[in-house]
């Protein structure tokens, strides 16, 4: 799975906030050197995980 990263100013056809695609591993670094992206914590949506509930089955 490849790393996302995050604009975090207007780079090219991205605005701050964007996911940034498409780009060669040296215009990455470059990116991330000068600091206008950054690597995405959230890659995916997180699931949530449910709980599950302790049901009595005695009556009580």
């Amino acid at each position: 799975m490849s790393k996302q990263y995050k604009a975090r100013q207007p780079v090219g056809r991205f605005s701050a906030g964007d996911i940034v695609g498409g780009l060669s591993d040296s215009q990455i670094q470059d990116l991330l050197q000068r600091g206008v992206i950054e690597a995405s914590t959230k890659a995916k949506p997180a699931v949530s995980a449910k709980t599950e509930k302790e049901v009595k089955t005695n009556g009580e």
